[in-house]
């Protein structure tokens, strides 16, 4: 009789097992999509469903992209949380600057605190870029040739525009220039004027 029991107990469980694996499946499949929409601000699955589309022409899988995106999101906090500390740190306390040393060190302190704070904007703003891209589903695409970034290149680099063709051939090309060894951080000169990009 228990015989029986453990028999059909072990058949029944055997069943609930082969239907558990595609639900599960399932609800992570769903998971992506759903995570990929909080994380971008979108209103539904369904619009991200449809930016995995438009990225898996870059050959881009949906768990690529989500990782992608996570990355992104990462970093925006690091530099976020990175630039409130540094806020905090630029503020000077006037008792430490009794004579003209300390007074030249805080200014140089706080000139190398203040283009750090810059070049880390400046990122955020490229970090911003990048989730657009994805949003308008041309992430991963290099905007130069048209060619696919790749996986592993989005990896290293998420806020990469370029193919590594093109990147090598941009920096050739600012090696050989005066003007291309400025800093990016700092804004691009059109004429006379400073423009921030």
């Amino acid at each position: 009789y228990w015989g029986g029991i453990k028999h059909m107990a072990s058949k029944s469980s055997t069943k609930k097992m082969s239907v558990a694996p595609s639900a599960a499946a399932e609800a992570a499949v769903r998971s992506v999509e759903a995570k990929l929409a909080r994380l971008l601000g979108l209103a539904t699955e369904a619009e991200a469903e449809k930016i995995i589309g438009l990225l898996k022409g870059h050959g881009l899988t949906k768990t690529q992209v989500l990782a992608l995106v996570e990355a992104i999101r990462r970093e925006e906090q690091e530099i976020i949380f990175a630039d409130s500390v540094l806020r905090g740190e630029l503020q000077t306390n006037q008792e430490d600057l009794m004579d003209e040393a300390d007074l030249a060190s805080s200014d140089i302190d706080q000139g190398m605190k203040m283009r750090m704070a810059n070049r880390e904007n400046f990122k955020v703003k490229r970090l911003h870029r990048a989730l657009d891209r994805i949003k308008d589903g041309s992430y991963g695409e290099c905007e130069s040739c048209g060619a696919d970034i790749g996986f592993a290149r989005l990896s290293a680099r998420i806020i990469a525009e370029l193919c590594i063709a093109c990147k090598e051939e941009e920096e050739r090309k600012e090696n050989l220039s005066a003007v291309g060894r400025k800093p990016k951080s700092m804004g691009q000169t059109l004429g006379n004027k400073l423009t921030v990009s």
